[in-house]
């Protein structure tokens, strides 16, 4: 193999397939696996439950493969000269040698037939979805998704599609978030839990691209498997097994009075309330009476109090919540926050005013 690249074009493909980086054992998945054919570089990075495929534009002059450390190949590219074209060739010994200017490195690699077999994408339900709708529903909900791997069930997405909707869940047995969205169409009925993994890469990756409002990507699920392509990039992933806990019967029905608030001024003093909460569990408490809210935190080297003016004119009430849950709802809110109570010890359901695509569902925590 020998081809000629630039250090950016191919920088960008490896900080792509970088975030495939799960705990493993097997030398050979510290690996990537490069492919050179026909002007084209096949990047490839697996850790056996997800893969990520990208392709760049280059010269090639001998068509070949190999593996080699991702880690090690990264730190060198970084450190070569940006516009400049780099040489990469293969040899017998299965060397990689990379050229560019003066500067000249070569690391041991392995051939492709020691690098594990991407599975090939299984096209059982097909379906396009805007890349900035999608991008949306994920940052909504995900942040609520589990990450104790003893709650492996929780540790992704489930999407669910009917004739009626389309709904994106996560949560973590103490948060819920839901996306609310019109029916797929041509999609038959399913339900899949969809790693969390694969879904902050693919978030990364339209970071990166920067899609326009006119990008669409592809999606395909089946009973074990999720595939997502988008143009020269495509992640592969297994899906979770295992079943999601009923997450209708979660979100409040009961309301026994609900309130509106300047989303502004409360994320403002949740976060000054967070910096002294820590010592007690991450506890702020929310006191209510006529026409205002006092926001205090106690720990045992700070004490924050602080009061907001509201329009509330039920009984006095208070209640209590770990802030950080709060905070990351509150900053995907504009405008007004709407929060629904039925008792102060009960799950509140979180809105933005004005509308109804996401649904956030807190637990109170004992203050």
């Amino acid at each position: 193999m020998k081809i000629n690249i630039t250090k950016e074009n191919f920088l960008e493909g490896i900080q792509i397939i970088s975030g495939v980086s799960g705990r493993t054992t097997a030398p050979i998945l510290y690996n990537f696996l490069m492919e050179a054919s026909k002007g084209k570089v096949k990047l490839t990075k697996t850790d056996m439950e997800m893969a990520t495929i990208h392709t760049i534009n280059a010269e090639v002059i001998e068509e070949g493969s190999i593996t080699v450390p991702l880690k090690e190949f990264a730190d060198i590219l970084k450190t070569l000269p940006s516009g400049k074209e780099i040489t990469l060739e293969t040899d017998e010994e299965n060397k990689l040698h990379i050229k560019s200017g003066r500067s000249k490195f070569w690391v041991i690699g392995t051939p492709k037939e020691e690098y594990p077999i991407i599975p090939s994408i299984e096209k059982e339900e097909s379906f396009t979805l805007k890349c900035k709708d999608l991008k949306d529903i994920i940052e909504h909900t995900i942040f609520s998704a589990s990450t104790q791997e003893t709650r492996y069930v929780l540790n992704g997405l489930f999407w669910v599609s009917t004739a009626d909707k389309f709904e994106v869940v996560a949560t973590d047995g103490r948060r819920l978030a839901l996306a609310t969205n019109t029916p797929l169409q041509g999609v038959k009925d399913f339900k899949v839990i969809i790693p969390s993994k694969i879904l902050n890469e693919l978030v990364k990756l339209l970071g990166i691209n920067k899609p326009t409002d006119d990008d669409f990507i592809d999606v395909n699920v089946s009973k074990n498997q999720v595939s997502f392509s988008f143009k020269e990039t495509i992640f592969i992933s297994r899906l979770i097994e295992g079943n999601f806990p009923s997450y209708e019967q979660v979100i409040p029905t009961k309301k026994e009075f609900s309130l509106s608030l300047e989303v502004g001024e409360l994320l403002s003093s949740t976060k000054r309330a967070a910096l002294c909460a820590g010592d007690l569990g991450g506890t702020v408490k929310y006191s209510f009476s006529e026409n205002k809210i006092k926001i205090t935190s106690t720990s045992v080297k700070m004490d924050f109090s602080e009061e907001l003016k509201i329009d509330y004119d039920k009984d006095d009430f208070s209640t209590s919540f770990n802030p950080e849950y709060l905070i990351d709802v509150l900053k995907l809110i504009s405008g007004k926050v709407v929060f629904s109570f039925n008792n102060a010890s009960q799950p509140v359901l979180v809105e933005e005013e004005g509308k109804n695509q996401y649904k956030y569902v807190i637990m109170p925590v004992r203050a």
